[in-house]
């Protein structure tokens, strides 16, 4: 038996997968015995620079990445002789695998995925990490069907873009945007996002969007060709998720989502409604159903009050026969001996009276419910905090204010439907915000501005900003959920203990604090900050010298936070 291979503090048990540019293995770490998957670069590439640094490059991406849907860095080594780092051991398989699997995944699984994806890609763009290569193979799944982005090796990598780069293959330039193709245009985050619709394409169609056998013809393609719809290899698929698809990958990066964020946002957003319409769908078909069951079941009740063939007859029998011989005899007679043959159910004025008695009872059915019984099915689901219920009911608050609209019960389901109103501006205004969609009206701009201000923490410039909106701000419908919404955030607010009021004050301790995260290496946060000062307060000439400290440190944050911390010894 062959002894197994050392590389660093790891045995290497079993090769895993093999790249262009080197070599994954399954191996152990001798100290704790625990499983790792550990990439090795190849020995043809030890001696090019320019390879070893991007595999250096990689190393170092992952090692600032954390994040649950993105495979863990442990550590590595980046030497002359040696070029090795160990990650987190993911072995549910691939994307690729279920693909070949299934061919095609359901609509559930994409959206899943896809949301998985986007918040792994929301993370490395917000540390400016553009990975270039997605596909489905780079997609690893854990035993939970949590997903994994793996393999950075291309990622903020100038040279990667080259079409004859070690390791690129036509199946990777299946997923090309086209400003990766041409050059023409900056490689940014949607050019992931281009590749990211490729991939749910993938997903739902069991293939790339375009396919060739040539690879000149398939990047033209990419460049010129309008996509399939998805609908056209896959029926089950939903039309607002192949529009969004499609959305994904048109040709200009402009034209494209706003980010990440904005992706997973509307794949929840699709997800919801596609559920939401399923719930209808059924409950239509329930309705259908009961008027159905109530007719045939009214007939056969109008069949016995209206039937006067007696049951002799229908016996054939012989003394069947002489009854009815006797009737017909009767009719010389009296009236009166006719009458007494007759069973009173079977009476002109017993049916009748039956008559009147069902229609009346229909009539009753029939009526529209009350003001107050309405109000009353309707008060429980309104009281919830569970507004995907409230818009079970939004149908009987219509129904309510159009039929009583008078009525205290009218006007009590008026402020319901402000409440669903609200609530609906609500999820669209973190939409555009998360899209980066300018505000619709000068209500919302309002706000929007106002929000800002709270979640960045000054809450005295919320508080002073939500209640001039109630001042400025006509009460309209237009207007109606914003400033039930401002009103909701100044009650929330002065609710809120310990809310300060010295804007100055506020906005040094934040601006420390931005030193302090730059300081510890966590750059992104720290400019996030002081960029936050600079939009908000800019017009306010009280504050501009603290502005201008913010300012300062966008542009030179090491020099700036020196030069300040040697002016204070």
């Amino acid at each position: 038996m062959s002894e197994q291979r050392k590389i660093g503090p790891f045995i290497l048990d079993s090769e895993l997968g093999r790249g262009g540019m080197g070599t994954v293995w399954l191996a152990t770490y001798v100290k704790t015995g625990q499983k790792v998957a550990l990439k090795e670069l190849a020995d043809s590439f030890s001696g090019d620079h320019k390879v070893a640094k991007r595999f250096e490059r990689e190393m170092e991406i992952l090692q600032k990445l954390r994040h649950p849907n993105i495979v863990r860095y442990y550590g590595g080594v980046s030497t002359g002789t040696q070029q090795f780092y160990a990650m987190e051991l993911v072995t549910g398989g691939t994307v690729d695998d279920q693909l070949r699997k299934k061919k095609q995944l359901t609509w559930q699984e994409a959206i899943d995925y896809g949301i998985q994806l986007a918040k792994a890609l929301e993370h490395a763009h917000g540390h400016n990490v553009v990975h270039r290569d997605l596909k489905p193979g780079n997609l690893l799944l854990n035993e939970k069907g949590v997903l994994k982005l793996s393999d950075f090796g291309v990622a903020r990598d100038a040279d990667a873009t080259q079409l004859t780069q070690a390791g690129k293959t036509l199946g990777t330039m299946a997923y090309m945007a086209p400003e990766q193709i041409t050059g023409k245009s900056p490689i940014t985050r949607k050019t992931d996002l281009y590749a990211f619709g490729c991939v749910m394409f993938q997903m739902l169609a069991g293939r790339t969007p375009f396919e060739s056998k040539s690879q000149s013809e398939l990047l033209f393609k990419h460049l010129d060709e309008a996509p399939p719809s998805v609908r056209d290899f896959n029926i089950g698929c939903p039309l607002v998720l192949d529009e969004f698809i499609d959305e994904l990958l048109e040709k200009d990066p402009d034209d494209r989502p706003h980010d990440a964020l904005a992706v997973q946002t509307r794949l929840a957003d699709i997800r919801e409604q596609i559920v939401a319409g399923e719930d209808k769908l059924a409950k239509k078909a329930t309705r259908v159903e009961t008027p159905v069951k109530e007719k045939t079941a009214t007939i056969p009740i109008l069949n016995r009050l209206f039937s006067r063939a007696p049951k002799t007859e229908e016996s054939g029998n012989a003394e069947g026969a002489t009854t009815v011989s006797k009737k017909k005899k009767g009719k010389k007679g009296k009236k009166g001996s006719q009458d007494a043959d007759v069973p009173f159910w079977e009476r002109t004025w017993f049916l009748a009276l039956c008559m009147v008695v069902f229609v009346g009872v229909v009539s009753l059915a029939l009526l529209p419910k009350s003001a107050a019984k309405l109000a009353a099915e309707i008060a429980p689901v309104m009281a919830t905090n569970d507004p995907a219920q409230w818009l079970n009911v939004e149908s009987a608050i219509e129904i309510l204010i159009k039929r009583y609209p008078d009525t205290p019960e009218g006007k009590q389901a008026m402020e319901w439907r402000d409440q669903i109103e609200t609530y609906k501006e609500e999820r669209k205004i973190e939409n555009r915000i998360r899209r980066g969609v300018a505000p619709e009206s000068e209500a919302e701009r309002l706000y929007v501005s106002a929000l800002q201000y709270e979640k960045f923490g000054d809450r005295a410039s919320a508080l002073e900003k939500f209640e001039s909106m109630q001042t400025v701000l006509e009460d309209n419908k237009t207007n109606r959920p914003f400033l039930n919404l401002s009103r909701r955030q100044i009650q929330k607010i002065k609710e809120t203990a310990g809310s300060s009021s010295d804007r100055a004050a506020f906005i040094n301790e934040q601006i420390a604090k931005g030193d302090e995260e730059y300081t510890k290496g966590d750059t992104f946060a720290a400019k996030d900050r002081w960029r936050s000062i600079v939009e908000l307060y800019r017009n306010n000439a009280e504050l501009k010298p603290l502005v201008d400290r913010a300012s300062d440190r966008m542009f030179d944050p090491e020099e700036t936070i020196k030069k300040e911390r040697d002016a204070m010894k």
